[in-house]
């Protein structure tokens, strides 16, 4: 019996199934709470469940606040091979999903040297053109006002040349549309290479089950 519930536990909820088969690890929490200001400790079993195809955990024991004959309900490992590959397979696509998110978020970010379009704000609207600065620049007056991060698109190729604070000379684009970031969408998107991600996914998991 992989969770050998007993009379005790009669209405704990999940306790209606032993979980036989589906029982894939057991983690005791030292930083359980039972009540708003009580803390104790527990274990959990983490188990297959069927229904919903994906893993779940069950409170099994707590430790503190129990009468004088009470006693811990064994937990037992079993989960089979074809459990265990279930469980490895939505860990994967777990895994996948975050790093997959990741990236977009990372390929759609502005940078300079990226192609950016405005696509709303009082400036500069409908200009495509290559980011050539990325500031911090503060947002409103007064205490709505709020650092964010501006841009400079150049608008041609045309550069000229600038004395610095520092004295020395720069070479700056002389025809440039301010903007703030969150007015400009990435235009030059790269494509994800989703079997690669697959395969990265692949590889984290696998090391975290041979941790």
């Amino acid at each position: 019996m992989a969770i050998a519930w007993t009379e005790q536990h009669k209405g704990f909820y999940d306790s209606q199934s032993n979980w036989e088969g589906a029982v894939l690890k057991v983690v005791h929490d030292q930083s359980y709470r039972i009540m708003s200001d009580v803390w104790g400790s527990a274990d959990w079993a983490t188990v297959w469940d069927e229904a919903t195809a994906s893993p779940k955990q069950i409170l099994v024991n707590v430790y503190d606040m129990n009468g004088p004959d009470w006693k811990p309900t064994q937990i037992t490992v079993d989960a089979t091979d074809e459990i265990r590959e279930k469980y490895k397979h939505w860990m994967i696509n777990v895994q996948y999903e975050r790093l997959l998110e990741m990236e977009e978020a990372r390929v759609h970010q502005i940078e300079k040297g990226a192609i950016a379009k405005v696509v709303k704000g009082k400036n500069g609207k409908g200009t495509v053109g290559p980011v050539v600065v990325v500031m911090d620049a503060t947002y409103g007056m007064g205490y709505r006002s709020s650092v964010e991060k501006k841009l400079a698109i150049a608008t041609s190729d045309v550069k000229v040349k600038k004395a610095l604070r520092s004295g020395k000379v720069a070479e700056v684009y002389q025809d440039v549309v301010w903007v703030w970031a969150r007015n400009v969408v990435r235009e030059d998107i790269a494509e994800i290479n989703q079997h690669m991600l697959w395969l990265e996914a692949e590889a984290r998991v696998v090391r975290s089950i041979a941790a």
